[in-house]
């Protein structure tokens, strides 16, 4: 199956996240749709051409809230075109494909990173982790107005991250 991309687009997507860090927050960052990318909006999902940050992580019983103070920073969000994905981590930029569906089904195939180090973790959630999750997440809903990806541990824990839409 040929990727629906063309060969001149991915470099570009790529690149392009580095100049997107101030533009996340604004929600005009360019990079996530390729050049050939459908712009139709009727046939995008709730989650899609939407900046998301990481609101809480639910494993089993526990809760990890992140609290932002009122400030947007650039850990642990995600957007959406229609097949690609991008993010920041933290500190790393990621990036992928995916495929969604009417019935909230998600499957990310295998997600590509920059590759700096992380100083310190924060908000008690390792990066890895973070890229793990989302690439076994199964299912996505849309839930009061915050998008949830269904995902698990390795251990088959169940895990959910719940995203919010920037409003600060």
């Amino acid at each position: 199956m040929k990727n629906s991309m063309n060969e001149t687009a991915f470099p570009s997507f790529v690149l392009g996240l580095f100049s997107c860090a101030n533009s996340i927050v604004s929600g005009e960052c360019p990079a996530i749709r390729p050049a050939n990318s459908p712009t139709d909006k009727a046939d995008l999902y709730e989650f899609q051409e939407k900046n998301w940050y990481l609101d809480e992580l639910r494993i089993g019983t526990t809760i990890i809230c992140i609290n932002r103070n009122n400030k947007p920073d650039l850990t642990y969000t995600i957007m959406f075109n229609t097949d690609r994905f991008a993010g920041v981590g933290a500190p790393n930029h990621f990036f992928g494909s995916y495929t969604a569906s009417k019935d909230h089904t998600i499957l990310f195939k295998k997600i590509g990173s920059t590759r700096m180090v992380p100083i310190f973790e924060i908000y008690d959630l390792k990066e890895h982790e973070y890229f793990s999750y989302i690439e076994r997440a199964t299912i996505w809903k849309i839930n009061n107005g915050k998008l949830e990806l269904h995902s698990s541990k390795e251990d088959g824990a169940q895990v959910i991250l719940v995203y919010a839409q920037n409003s600060l």
